[in-house]
């Protein structure tokens, strides 16, 4: 089994036992809670809907007073597409049922977590400053080999007294004494001219890392001490599409590591017959890369912390012009579909969360109270369908370097692989992620993703170079925070990726 648990807060800390959850019937959900909703039917023909002009009951009132603010409504207007609904009735009456066994040891911690309102807690103890502004909290990341860390992490929602300039600042420090820093200050509507900012920092110091030749499971080691300064702007051009542009600048200062197990022996090192240099990709020497990018966005998701429906997309082109004739540019595309199988309104906006002056967890369960009388089966689920593509080219007289190469791993996502574990100048995936209720905050996820690597798209060996991975999970969030995911990924039946991440895949 191999671990990849990323930026990990205290939040999820604290959740890590209580990660995986219960199914809505069980004593931790409303209907446990309040044995006098355990009664409730609901007519096979029909399913119930608030009033627009009625509030949630208290949490001690009678079923009468409950059903008498609701109305019926036909079973079909709940549902958003009816065609996609069939289609992943296999997957929630075989699949879903197994998730919900294998995760169901966890009910009792993960009850606990949620009624004792452990995350409003931990956020409440880790902010300060003026109207909680401030968080500080540390961090951890376990990995095999000298990749375990520890760090601490600076978020400021609020920077220079100004609500739409935020910054995030977080170290690392390694088991062997390597660390990692980076800092990123993000300014929106800059002067009120529609324009948005970001500025990075980013310094490596790090005596032994490593790097996978392509089409080979061996791995050449050198160390890093670079510095990472980059800049974007972007701006919406046209309702919810927008242009941003950005300018990074690498001072590369690699080494040799102080130790080298292997040897290089992948042509994409080759200088000459039999002749193999990974100074030729710029390892182990100093250089700069100026690099330039030009990406069009378009986001039409209603909250990015709980997307169900919308999409998202991007496409974006970069060039690097350095002083070692490593010269390159190349393009990516990313396409992210959400479709919500049912038409209820449990969705809250960003916009609705800031009016509200922001939701803690107790807000957000006694707004999502009378949702809970509404079936299940229609009840926050969606279909998730995620592509990615890019490929990359050397200019002529030119040698690439070794990050420019594309990656297919857990990052792009393929969730069964641990870290970028192929290699190459083309990649591409595709991926699907049902996504349905566990808890009133919790949702389940069962995924499938392929992947496919190659010199070109010509020159791609579908057979040999085509990836699988699969699994399943839960994500933890709230409507104005993302908190943590916990996921296992295989591929094929070889070995076990737990992922453990305040990052979504997608």
């Amino acid at each position: 089994m191999s671990l990849r648990l990323k930026a990990l807060p205290i939040v999820a800390l604290l959740a890590f036992t209580a990660a995986f959850a219960i199914d809505p019937g069980s004593p931790g959900s409303t209907f446990g809670n309040n044995p006098k909703l355990d009664t409730v039917s609901i007519k096979p023909d029909s399913v119930w809907r608030a009033k627009p002009d009625s509030a949630p009951p208290p949490q001690d009132t009678t079923v009468q007073a409950a059903m008498d603010t609701l109305e019926p409504k036909k079973l079909y207007e709940y549902i958003s597409h009816p065609v996609l609904q069939v289609l992943t009735l296999p997957i929630e009456y075989g699949l879903v049922p197994v998730v919900k066994f294998v995760i169901w040891p966890s009910k009792a911690p993960l009850r606990y977590f949620l009624n004792e309102n452990v995350i409003d807690r931990t956020i409440n103890l880790i902010s300060f400053g003026q109207n909680d502004k401030i968080m500080l909290y540390p961090t951890m990341n376990l990995a095999p080999g000298t990749g375990s860390s520890v760090g601490l992490t600076l978020r400021h929602s609020s920077l220079f007294g100004r609500p739409n300039e935020r910054m995030v600042s977080q170290g690392n420090l390694y088991v062997n004494g390597d660390w990692k820093f980076r800092t990123n200050a993000m300014s929106n509507d800059v002067l009120g001219t529609g324009f948005n900012t970001k500025a990075s920092l980013g310094l490596v110091r790090v005596k032994n890392t490593s790097f996978n030749q392509p089409g080979t499971a061996s791995f050449w080691y050198y160390a890093d001490s670079s510095n990472i300064y980059s800049w974007s702007i972007n701006r919406l051009i046209y309702r919810k599409v927008g242009l941003r542009g950005s300018y990074q600048f690498r001072d590369n200062q690699y080494s040799e590591a102080p130790t080298q197990p292997g040897t290089v022996e992948n042509d994409f090192f080759k200088t000459g017959p039999g002749i193999y240099d990974p100074k030729s990709r710029g390892l182990e020497k100093k250089w700069i890369d100026h690099s330039l990018a030009l990406q069009l966005f378009r986001d039409t998701r209603i909250n990015e912390n709980i997307p169900l429906s919308g999409a998202k997309w991007n496409a974006t082109y970069h060039y690097h012009l350095t002083d070692a004739r490593h010269n390159y540019h190349g393009w990516m595309a990313d396409y992210t579909q959400f479709f919500k199988l049912g038409k209820e309104k449990y969705e809250i906006s960003a916009d609705e969360e800031r009016k509200a002056g922001g939701l803690s967890m107790r807000k957000v369960l006694e707004k999502v109270e009378l949702e809970n009388l509404k079936k299940e089966l229609f009840n926050r689920k969606a279909l998730v369908l995620h592509g990615y593509a890019s490929q990359v080219y050397e200019l002529p007289g030119n040698t690439m370097p070794a990050y420019g190469l594309q990656t297919l791993g857990n990052d792009t996502p393929m969730r069964g692989y641990s870290g970028s574990r192929f290699r190459d100048y083309t990649v591409m995936s595709l991926g699907t992620e049902y996504r349905f209720p566990v808890l009133r905050l919790v949702d389940g996820v069962i995924f499938n993703e392929y992947g496919l690597y190659g010199r070109s798209w010509d020159k791609i060996d579908v057979l040999e170079n085509l990836k699988n991975s699969w699994g399943f999970g839960i994500r933890v969030r709230r409507p104005d925070i993302y908190l943590f995911r916990l996921q296992l990924g295989f591929h094929g039946a070889q070995g076990i990726t737990l992922n453990m991440s305040v990052d979504e895949p997608y």
